[in-house]
C-alpha cells in the first residue's frame, strides 16, 4: 500500500512537472519566435529551460519547493500555524500490563485425579464467579478416590464418638476412651475436604480465563494450579522510570501509550501512580506502577511504549510528529512561504510527548508550516523527475 502511495504520488508530481515545463516552452516560442519539437525529456520543479535561462517566477524564489494545491490536498498535506502554547514535560519508557493482584485468581484442583474441563472453557473463555472450570476425576486412578476414603472415615469416627459420648457421660467408659474418640473424629474431619466433595474446581471471580496451566486429561495433586483467571476490570501497569526523572513522579498526570499497529491510548494518572522503594544496589531505573481499567485495551502481558506528562510549560513551539522530516541524522520541516511553494527549514526538536514534539529552534511564530504529508513535499523536492519514457510533443 506504502509503495503504491509513493509511485502515484511520484506519478503526479512529475505530471505537474510536466505541466510547468510546458507552459515554460509555450512562452519561450512567443518571445523567441521559434519551437521545440522533441520525443522525451526530463523537467524538474525549479530546473533551468533549454536555453540555459531560469524563468522568471522560479529565479524569484531561488530555493523554494513547487508543489500544486490541488496535488498537496489530494495526498493529505495539511498545515498548522506555529503559535507557542502549553507543553507538558514529557519522559519516554518502556512497561509492560499484567494482572492486578486483587483482579487475578488462581483455579486449583480440590482432589487429586484426572483433569476434564468444563463445555467451552478454553484460554480467553469468560466466566462468573462460582462458574465450573473443570470436574477432577479419582476413581480413574491408581488408589481411588482419596477424599471419598477420607469421608468414609469421618462417618465412621463420628458414628464411634456418637456411641462414646453419653457412655463416657454415664461414667461406663474412662476419659482416655473418650479422648481417644474425639482425637480419631477431629482428625478425619482435617483429612476430609466438603469443597473436593464432587470433584468440582470453581471460578473464585468474574474474568478472563487467561491461562490453562494443565491439558485435558492430565493428572493433578490435589491444590494444584489447572487455570489462572483475570477479572475484567483492572489492569496493573508497570514503567521503568529513568532515576534521575524521579523527582518528577508526583508530577505526571497522563501517560500516552504506544502500541504497534494501534492508535495511542490517553491514560489518565492522576492519584495513581506509586514508586517502590530500590532495596540492595541503586538501578538506574525505578520501577512505577498503574492501576487502569480493561477499557483501554491493553491486555495482560502487553509490552509498550508511554510517554508520562508531568510539569506544564507555557510558550512552547511544538508541532505533530507527522510533520517532521528526518534526513540523515538531521530534522526538517517544510514551510509554505506563499501559495504552491514550500521552503525546508532545518530544526532542533526537543522532548516529544508521542503525538505532538517541542521545536527548539529553526521556526518563528506565525509561521504555516506541513504538520501531515511531510512525504509528498519531500518528493517534490527530490522526486519530481517526468519518469524516463514519458513524451510530449509541443
Amino acid at each position: 500500500m506504502k509503495t503504491a502511495y509513493i509511485n502515484s504520488l511520484i506519478l503526479a508530481l512529475s505530471l505537474c512537472a510536466c505541466h510547468n515545463a510546458t507552459d515554460d516552452h509555450i512562452g519561450h516560442d512567443h518571445d523567441h519566435g521559434h519551437g521545440h519539437n522533441h520525443e522525451t525529456h526530463e523537467s524538474h520543479i525549479g530546473h533551468k529551460d533549454h536555453e540555459g535561462h531560469q524563468p522568471e517566477a522560479e529565479h524569484a524564489h531561488e530555493g523554494e519547493i513547487s508543489l500544486h494545491d490541488e496535488v498537496a490536498e489530494r495526498f493529505g498535506v495539511r498545515f498548522d500555524t506555529i503559535r507557542p502554547g502549553e507543553f507538558h514535560e514529557v519522559v519516554r519508557v518502556s512497561g509492560r500490563a499484567d494482572a492486578s493482584v486483587s483482579s487475578a485468581g488462581v483455579v486449583s484442583a480440590p482432589i487429586s485425579g484426572i483433569v476434564h474441563f468444563a463445555k467451552g472453557i478454553n484460554a480467553c473463555s469468560h466466566v462468573r464467579p462460582g462458574s465450573v472450570i473443570a470436574t477432577i476425576d479419582p476413581g480413574s486412578t491408581l488408589g481411588g478416590d482419596a477424599n471419598a476414603a477420607a469421608k468414609a472415615v469421618l462417618d465412621a469416627a463420628k458414628r464411634e464418638l456418637d456411641r462414646i459420648k453419653p457412655l463416657y457421660e454415664e461414667r461406663l467408659v474412662t476419659a482416655t476412651e473418650y479422648n481417644a474418640a474425639v482425637a480419631a473424629y477431629e482428625q478425619a474431619k482435617a483429612a476430609y475436604s466438603p469443597r473436593a466433595n464432587g470433584g468440582r474446581a470453581t471460578a473464585t471471580l468474574g474474568g478472563c480465563v487467561s491461562t490453562l496451566n494443565v491439558a485435558e486429561g492430565q493428572y493433578v495433586e490435589a491444590g494444584e494450579p489447572i487455570a489462572t483467571i483475570t477479572s475484567d476490570k483492572e489492569l496493573t501497569l508497570r514503567v521503568e522510570l529513568p532515576r534521575r526523572y524521579l523527582p518528577m513522579a508526583s508530577s505526571f498526570t497522563e501517560a500516552i501509550i504506544e502500541q504497534p499497529f494501534s492508535n495511542p491510548i490517553h491514560i489518565d494518572l492522576k492519584g495513581m501512580h506509586s514508586p517502590v522503594a530500590q532495596s540492595g544496589a541503586p538501578s538506574a531505573f525505578v520501577p512505577l506502577f498503574f492501576t487502569v481499567s480493561h477499557e483501554h485495551g491493553l491486555t495482560p502481558g502487553a509490552t509498550f511504549t508511554a510517554f508520562l506528562a508531568g510539569s506544564k510549560r507555557e510558550g512552547v513551539v511544538t508541532l505533530p510528529l507527522s510533520g517532521i522530516s528526518e534526513q540523515q541524522g538531521a530534522y526538517f520541516v517544510y514551510e509554505r512561504v506563499h501559495p504552491e511553494a514550500y521552503a525546508k527549514r532545518r530544526v532542533t526538536l526537543g522532548t516529544s510527548d508521542g503525538e505532538r514534539v517541542e521545536i527548539k529552534s529553526g521556526l518563528t511564530p506565525g509561521a504555516i508550516v506541513v504538520s501531515e504529508g511531510a512525504t509528498a513535499v519531500r518528493l517534490a523536492e527530490t522526486g519530481s523527475a517526468i519518469p524516463e519514457g514519458h513524451s510530449h510533443n509541443h
